[in-house]
């Protein structure tokens, strides 16, 4: 019940001679207490968030001898190597730590600094459990999810990882034969040899059970109890037997998983029965786990048991920061730092955006890791609903040490494949290259050539109107019906391996219709020129070339960055809805000045019926279906795409809608003769993926 061991600052105070440390009436009022916490146990509630599968239940721990062990012996204390390590089962965690500075968090404490108790607490006498105040603070804690033993679902309460050890702890001794009639682990409160109520402490006194960080099995046969020296044993308190029924197999079982037991004894303990003591506190029901979050995460590892934890880099306030998260990817609100490992002095790059297992639906938006930016975002990069995974290419901004900011407003995986980088003028050598429009052309469509392209077979794509000298070129593939799902990935014939590959351009479902723009690097199918695409899954591809890449003077424009601004939502118009929320519409808007072609990301959401968009000169598009699209849309889903978009004289460009869907367009930068960045593109390289190991 009580949290301090080895080297601990609240040492007993109470140094009168007597064996017992509490009254009769005192210890039956403790009781009772802990029988209501029997009776809520029977009554948990049988849903709890999940933590996983028991581990098997192996062992080499001799279970035969059940007599309980009253005169115990302690085990060596462990190393930090064999911490580590996780392989505790030979040692006793046994080091006093502070719970708030090895990653376990920072509780808040009821008492004032004048004394009183702050606002939002309530106690029954012994603990604040559920008070107000602690809303947040035990909202951070897991629950079993399911029974584990005789122990109910939902009765546990704990961390994620210290919940990992001590289901397993319970579960091992309860296979192996040890009966569990009471158990209870979180409990706000403070320390049972000071005062559980807190009053004038400091929350330097806060229990382990305060974390959730300790547990207390069968009490009324395990009383905590203040020994001193018998006339049967005059020289140490050490050598009184303990009241117990806990046999020394359950202790070792518990060591196993990093749980200290309070039967070796507080304020220095009793490493054998004949240290010398005047008196000593044994707290037999109590087990504890005194590591780091890192430790207890290898523990449980070692045991058979994978405790779910995401680590990333993130940006808060202008600061790197790592946050953790007992999930496996990135959580809502996050700005993940994205390194891209570019060339020196480049100032923006082109990526490519994946998103899949979002929890709900939601966006990403592309951003400086730049200043404190906080709240939803007024722009986006992707969006993706339950179920669904989606790519979109983006122009992103890096920072001095190479890196861009990932925002997520949902929790969702992320996956960051480089396509190039933009770099200043100045700093580029004669291989940088500028964009050169071409006429949009339909150089690709299986639909009317051949059929399907078959999965994990390289299909070359010419283009045979390239102009010599093209190092890459901008082409929107879109593929549709998908057989299965998965991914195609467009490189130079020669990069792409045969077989699965290590990046993709877009990600597509069954039976589905999906388009993203690339920039795929030239190369030769055969003699001519072009590229190749690979898909692990039969498909058509549709294959629209938009521009290319090229060295000056075949490159004709440069890049320049802007601020991201939205400048169409068609979600919010007001007079003019019907005109655009309608198959056919032509929605008109204004490039920044100066601009050739504007970079635009299209987000399409709300379609009543399944369609696409074209985005071009307002003077090239003419009414009715269009030879070409950018994106496309089905009923219930909101998709992405970015477009290089060609401005008329007068400044102005449009997107064509063939059926009625809302339209949004956000501005990311501009193309123009006078644009200062050039590109350097580069064959697809992953440079982030959640989905693994922590980042």
């Amino acid at each position: 019940m009580s949290q301090q061991f080895f080297q601990n600052p609240h040492e007993m105070q109470d140094h009168l001679p007597r064996k017992f440390r509490f009254a009769p009436f005192v210890l039956l009022i403790a009781l009772v207490s802990y029988a209501v916490i029997v009776i809520a146990m029977v009554t948990a509630p049988n849903s709890a968030k999940a933590m996983g599968s028991m581990p098997s239940l192996k062992t080499t721990i001799d279970t035969s001898n059940s007599i309980p062990w009253t005169a115990p012996v302690m085990p060596a204390k462990c190393t930090d190597v064999q911490i580590a390590a996780g392989d505790v089962a030979s040692c006793v965690i046994a080091k006093y730590t502070d719970a708030t500075k090895t990653g376990w968090g920072t509780p808040p404490f009821p008492i004032a600094a004048d004394g009183t108790i702050n606002a939002g607490w309530k106690s029954n006498g012994w603990a604040y459990s559920g008070s107000p105040a602690l809303k947040e603070w035990e909202a951070a804690l897991w629950k079993n999810a399911n029974k584990v033993g005789t122990i109910k679902a939902g009765t546990l309460q704990a961390p994620p990882a210290a919940l990992a050890l001590f289901e397993g702890f319970l579960g091992e001794i309860q296979a192996n034969g040890y009966r569990i009639t009471d158990a209870i682990g979180y409990n706000y409160r403070c320390t049972s040899n000071t005062r559980k109520d807190c009053v004038g402490l400091t929350s330097a006194s806060l229990s382990n059970h305060a974390w959730g960080l300790a547990i207390d099995i069968n009490v009324g046969a395990n009383p905590e109890v203040r020994y001193v020296p018998t006339p049967d044993s005059p020289t140490t308190a050490c050598s009184v037997p303990m009241a117990t029924n806990i046999p020394q197999w359950v202790v070792q079982t518990a060591e196993k998983w990093g749980l200290l037991w309070g039967g070796y004894g507080w304020s220095g303990g009793c490493v054998t029965s004949t240290t010398v003591k005047s008196y000593v506190i044994r707290d037999p029901m109590h087990f504890e786990f005194r590591g780091t979050v890192e430790e207890a995460v290898k523990i449980a590892s070692v045991n058979g048991v994978s405790v779910k934890r995401y680590c990333s880099n993130v940006v808060e306030a202008g600061a790197t920061v790592r946050k953790c998260t007992w999930q496996d990817r990135p959580q809502a609100g996050w700005r993940t730092s994205v390194p891209l490992q570019g060339p020196a002095g480049a100032t923006s790059a082109l990526v490519n955006i994946t998103l899949t297992g979002a929890s709900e639906a939601g966006y990403v938006t592309a951003e400086s890791c730049d200043g404190n930016v906080t709240g939803d975002r007024s722009w986006s990069n992707g969006n993706i609903a339950v179920g669904a995974t989606v790519a979109n290419l983006a122009v992103v901004p890096l920072d001095a040490l190479g890196r861009f900011c990932l925002y997520n407003s949902s929790s969702m995986h992320i996956v960051v494949d480089a396509q190039g980088f933009f770099m200043p003028s100045r700093l580029a050598d004669s291989t940088a290259t500028m964009f050169t429009p071409l006429s949009p052309t339909r150089v690709l469509d299986t639909r009317n050539a051949g059929g399907k392209v078959v999965a994990l077979s390289e299909n070359g794509v010419v283009v045979a109107h390239a102009p010599a000298g093209s190092v890459a070129m901008l082409s929107n593939i879109t593929v549709t019906g998908t057989v299965g799902t998965g991914y195609l990935t467009a490189d130079t014939c020669e990069n792409l391996q045969p077989g699965e590959q290590t990046r993709s351009n877009i990600n597509f479902g069954n039976d589905d219709t999906v388009a993203n723009l690339a920039v795929v690097p030239m190369g030769l199918v055969g003699d001519q020129p072009g590229f190749c695409t690979l898909t692990n899954a039969a498909l058509n591809q549709i294959i629209d070339v938009q521009g290319v890449f090229a060295p000056s003077p075949v490159g004709q424009w440069g890049y320049t960055p802007a601020t991201p601004s939205r400048v169409v939502d068609t979600r919010k118009c007001t007079d003019n809805c019907a005109a655009v929320f309608k198959a056919g519409a032509m929605i008109k808007m204004t490039a920044p000045a100066g601009a050739s072609a504007v970079l635009v990301n299209l987000t399409l959401t709300d379609a009543k019926a399944a369609g696409y968009a074209t985005a071009d000169k307002c003077s090239t598009l003419v009414p009715g279906p269009q030879a070409q699209s950018n994106a496309n849309v089905t009923v219930g889903r909101s998709v992405a795409n970015l477009a290089v978009v060609p401005v008329d004289a007068d400044g102005t460009f449009c997107v064509y809608t063939s059926s009625a869907f809302r339209v949004l367009v956000d501005v990311q930068g501009t193309f123009s003769p006078s644009g200062d960045l050039r590109f350097i593109p580069v064959s697809s390289v992953r440079r982030f993926d959640s989905r693994g190991t922590a980042n």
